[in-house]
């Protein structure tokens, strides 16, 4: 279930607003514009702050309402609703205690699935959602002045909120003030406990002890006890990589982090955060207790062991000002953690940040604006947004040219082999550093590519730039066009040879050549044929029916399962479901297994592969290659620059 549309009223400076969320959205605007409103508005909403009685727009009489739209509705979130997980959990317990009786555990599953049909269907009607048929809802919370507070589904059908939030997505809240003094009030709800307690929450429904073999019945001491072993095993292992990403953060290894368990523990724990200074044994510092800086490396650091966990967890983090008290390094790897955590559960930021709206989709960026008091939308234009993301034009106008590329290993790439042709045009050797800005985008739907190439269709602005991109899966023409269409949209007018369209999917494509392969990894020629042809061979063809609408793979299982980075990694997938993708997509034989493996880690063994690569290679084995394609593109901007 994700969260698509907010729909704000008469709550503080906003009257009334309607935003559409995708999986990461940004909030940008400047202080006290109504930012952290929207934020506030959405905690309100799920009971986690109060409303106050000058919470009521400009004092008026009418309730304050805050209507969240949710789809993608799936089984999942349905049999959330009635503890399904724990449901199988207990089912699996039974059947373990009679391992040897199969017939038990065939009426046992039996039972379960007659359950879990009948509370399916009673979930169902409850909340008037009609799924499968329809997988959308609408919930309205709404709050009067007299302190009544409601929740309606699809309009008509009050729920109690109890019922309500068994169903929904659960939000965390980073908040943007992370003092010391905030943050150990009262309790215990603050930014670091939430997080921990995310962290700590893995599996706790499929999570088992083994109890002692014992006659009679166990003390609570003892249950105590094994629950406590548990729970510290757990800690020993977070602290140890916690520890790994704080200390890479903060860049000195003389703090180690440790997750404690609090000594007041019942059967609700509670997670203590503690630092360890090695130069002085024995001493223990509550991170609650450090400055606003150590707390914010600790949050990426969580936030990052977060992604290592693989964590199938299901919710919507509000955080704001996520680059609060960060160096500039340190908000890029803020952003791509927060990128990567967005692949599976949505994220609603704020931020003043250059560094973190630039990675950001353009469309899932909304600026706020205030007149006479009133929050109000304005139009996300590059003009809008260009003053937050500060880009001055000295800093893409420190070379003769600029070329927009897609990633960090494209930007490598290029770099290389521009050098490589420079030399071979008796030119100087080191080009790339001399003449040209490799600009990242990250994508060409991110806003710095827009703000960037804004800036130089600037008259003060004269130096040329050219986009470098993939094909993506599509026909050149058709990227080509798309991405002027876009860039027009955008204000941009960008003529067409200032495009570079690859006709590859991706630039790993042009490592797969036979040639190249057995020159750098020593592959003979029926090995590097066999990678090349068993990949290519299923690629092409279902590209093929894709582009004709005949395939029964959509583009993002397409993209999922085809791009040529499965030949040098594992995308971050477990071992079992790449031999799934290996077996179902490409009837990958073992031989294909194998040298697939190989070639993985002799990639992996490279601290810079895409260097390693092209250093060990001659000029004319690359253009003998596939290569040769980027190296007409590439070879045309350099007599561009040149000729100028």
């Amino acid at each position: 279930m994700r969260l698509s549309y907010l729909e704000i009223k008469n709550y503080k400076s906003v009257n009334y607003l309607r935003i559409h969320i995708d999986s990461l959205t940004a909030i940008v605007g400047k202080n006290n514009f109504g930012k952290s409103t929207i934020l506030d508005a959405i905690q309100c909403f799920y009971g986690e702050k109060a409303i106050e009685a000058d919470n009521f727009h400009l004092g008026t009489d009418e309730d304050i309402e805050v209507t969240i739209i949710f789809d993608d509705i799936s089984d999942y979130d349905i049999e959330r609703c009635f503890g399904y997980k724990t449901m199988v959990a207990k089912t699996n317990l039974k059947i373990k205690e009679r391992i040897e009786d199969s017939e038990f555990a065939k009426k046992q599953l039996e039972k379960l699935k007659s359950d879990r049909d009948r509370k399916f269907k009673e979930v169902n009607e409850k909340y008037n959602i009609d799924y499968p048929n329809k997988c959308t809802i609408t919930v309205t919370f709404s709050y009067s002045k007299k302190g009544k507070a409601t929740y309606k589904i699809n309009e008509n059908t009050n729920i109690a909120k109890s019922d309500l939030f068994k169903f929904l997505p659960p939000i965390k809240v980073i908040s943007a003030i992370r003092t010391p003094d905030k943050e150990t009030t009262a309790g215990t709800k603050s930014n670091l406990k939430e997080l921990i307690s995310l962290l700590q929450s893995e599996n706790d429904s499929e999570d088992y002890i083994e109890m002692p073999k014992i006659d009679g019945k166990l003390s609570y001491g003892e249950i105590k006890t094994l629950i406590s072993k548990k729970e510290e095993e757990k800690c020993k292992y977070l602290s140890e990589d916690l520890t790994k990403n704080f200390q890479n953060a903060i860049n000195t290894d003389s703090l180690s982090v440790k997750v404690k368990i609090d000594n007041s523990f019942k059967f609700d724990f509670k997670y203590k955060t503690v630092l360890e200074d090695k130069d002085v044994p024995g001493r223990e510092i509550d991170i609650l207790s450090c400055g606003t800086g150590l707390q914010s490396m600790m949050i990426l650091s969580i936030l990052q062991t977060y992604i290592k966990l693989k964590k199938d967890d299901d919710f919507i983090l509000l955080i704001e000002e996520p680059e609060v008290y960060l160096h500039p390094s340190l908000q890029r790897k803020m952003i791509s953690t927060l990128l990567k955590i967005s692949e599976k559960n949505q994220i609603i930021l704020t931020t003043h940040s250059p560094i973190i709206i630039s990675k950001i989709d353009k469309g899932n960026i909304h600026c706020v604006n205030k007149d006479k008091g009133v929050t109000l939308l304005v139009e996300a234009s590059v003009e809008n947004i260009i003053q937050e993301l500060g880009v001055q034009i000295s800093d893409i106008l420190n070379k003769q040219a600029v070329i927009f590329v897609e990633g960090k290993d494209d930007a490598r790439l290029f770099s290389l082999l521009i050098n490589k042709i420079a030399k071979q045009k008796g030119l100087e050797t080191d080009f790339t550093e001399k003449y040209i800005d490799m600009i990242q985008t990250d994508g060409f739907d991110k806003m710095s590519f827009y703000a960037n190439a804004q800036i130089l269709h600037k008259d003060a602005v004269k130096a040329p730039y050219w986009v470098i991109t993939d094909s993506d899966g599509e026909y050149i023409e058709d990227r080509k066009k798309d991405l002027m269409e876009k860039g027009k949209a955008n204000g941009l007018n960008i003529n067409e040879e200032q495009f570079k369209i690859l006709s590859e999917y991706a630039i790993e494509s042009y490592f797969l050549a036979p040639i190249l392969l057995e020159h750098v990894f020593g592959f003979n020629e029926k090995e590097s044929s066999l990678l090349h042809d068993t990949y290519f061979q299923k690629y092409e063809e279902v590209l093929c029916s894709l582009r004709q609408g005949k395939g029964i793979i959509n583009k993002k299982t397409f993209r999922s399962n085809y791009k040529p980075k499965i030949m040098f990694s594992n995308l971050d997938k477990p071992e079992e479901i790449i031999e799934l993708i290996l077996d179902k997509y490409y009837s990958a034989d073992v031989e294909f297994k194998e040298l697939r493996k190989r070639l993985i880690d002799d990639w992996n063994n490279q601290s810079d592969p895409i260097g390693y690569f092209i250093n060990q290679l001659d000029y004319s084995v690359l253009v003998s290659s596939k290569m040769n394609e980027v190296i007409s593109h590439l070879g045309e901007i350099i007599d561009s620059i040149v000729g100028k």
